[in-house]
């Protein structure tokens, strides 16, 4: 974990890329929200601000439980060490998985768990990195258990009778910049430090490609459920 956290901090300082995040889910945020899995907590850093949301933020890791307690001090942000699965009382208008279902071996529990959590025409919104071809050291190193294509979220919508609100893949430099890293072995931490401030000032050209090239193709998926009411 202390790895994982390494990066973390490398990626909340990725200005760029935190924000074409946001942009790619943010008309999707209701009031009642549940993060798993927040780690570091940048996304509701910035979704809180001058915010009147609600937010419950679940996090295993004790590290990263800690940081979240130190960096939220606030009404309406409430931090857990639970499971999904224990939390009962509470329907979300909006859950997040950000990068977390990679590194759940059993995906479609915990997506099943957050189903049952979900208000009708509330939001399940899901980040994760695209492609077993890309798969590599670095995400072994970081806790991945795999990487996905849109097919996944197409079968599971099925499944559970949810509408697909938004499915594409995103940033296709980073696409690139994974491959070549993984072909060329550019794995150690200094090097993997050097690619992603390279890639986060690449993010504003990803994004115009993105646009260009319809989101055919990119290192991560968004995938935005609704819950059908």
């Amino acid at each position: 974990m202390k790895y994982l956290n390494e990066v973390l901090e490398f990626f909340d300082i990725s200005d760029n890329y935190r924000s074409y995040q946001i942009e790619l889910f943010e008309n999707y945020v209701g009031k009642e929200i549940l993060e798993v899995g927040a780690g570091r907590g940048k996304i509701i850093e910035i979704l809180a601000q001058n915010s009147e949301k609600q937010f419950t933020l679940l996090e295993l890791d004790k590290n990263f439980f800690d940081i979240l307690n130190n960096k939220f001090n606030s009404k309406n942000i409430k931090v857990l060490e639970e499971r999904t699965q224990n939390i009962k009382e509470n329907k979300f208008d909006t859950i997040f998985y950000l990068d977390v279902i990679e590194h759940i071996e059993d995906d479609k529990f915990e997506l099943d768990t957050a189903y049952n959590l979900l208000k009708k025409n509330g939001h399940l919104i899901i980040i994760v990195p695209a492609f077993q071809i890309l798969f590599s050291k670095f995400d072994q190193k970081v806790g991945h258990f795999r990487r996905y294509r849109k097919e996944f979220f197409k079968r599971y919508s099925e499944e559970k009778n949810l509408k697909i609100k938004k499915l594409v893949y995103f940033d296709l430099l980073g696409f690139f910049i994974i491959l070549f890293s993984k072909l060329l072995n550019l794995t150690n931490s200094n090097k993997t430090t050097l690619g992603i401030k390279i890639w986060n000032f690449l993010i504003p050209l990803s994004r115009l490609i993105d646009k260009i090239t319809f989101h055919s193709i990119g290192k991560s998926i968004v995938c935005i459920y609704e819950k059908k009411g």
